[in-house]
């Protein structure tokens, strides 16, 4: 489940380690999404996301070492390094295709989004657990082998 960062999450980041007029989020909220693919610039509340009649929630991330991989040689990719698990649905949620990383529980901003690698149907009773390394982001490319 490969994701890019939003404007926003970009912006984020340029903030943080330039500026510092940003901190990062404590946290990470990992939203699942339906039908409506995430555009670089959606917000936390224009997501296509099961209802919450369904007891549907955003899953919650810790932003810290312990919760994102690093490894050496793909400095460009970040994955989780924990499960992410999702409440129990009470109703149907829906194909799942593409999911956001957001910095609230409900609303707020978007830091990436990405396709599902396979649309999974979420019935009455499914858990969502998305295994290590699950989700990716990557930054780039920032360069191509015309540029040497």
């Amino acid at each position: 489940m490969a994701g890019r960062l939003t404007m926003w999450g970009a912006g984020q980041i340029l903030r943080t380690y330039f500026s510092k007029t940003s901190e990062p989020p404590p946290n990470f909220y990992l939203a699942l999404i339906k039908d409506l693919a995430p555009t670089p610039y959606v917000s936390g509340s224009e997501l296509d996301e099961p209802g919450l009649d369904t007891g549907y929630a955003r899953a919650e991330l810790p932003n810290d070492a312990a919760s994102w991989t690093a490894e050496e040689g793909t400095l460009h990719i970040t994955g989780n390094a924990v499960e992410v698990t999702f409440i129990t649905a009470q109703a149907d949620w829906g194909n799942i295709n593409y999911w956001a990383l957001c910095n609230a529980d409900a609303g707020g901003y978007c830091v990436a989004v990405g396709n599902m690698e396979e649309p999974n149907y979420v019935s009455t009773g499914d858990q969502v657990v998305l295994g290590t390394d699950e989700l990716t982001i990557e930054l780039g490319p920032f360069f191509t082998d015309e540029d040497f």
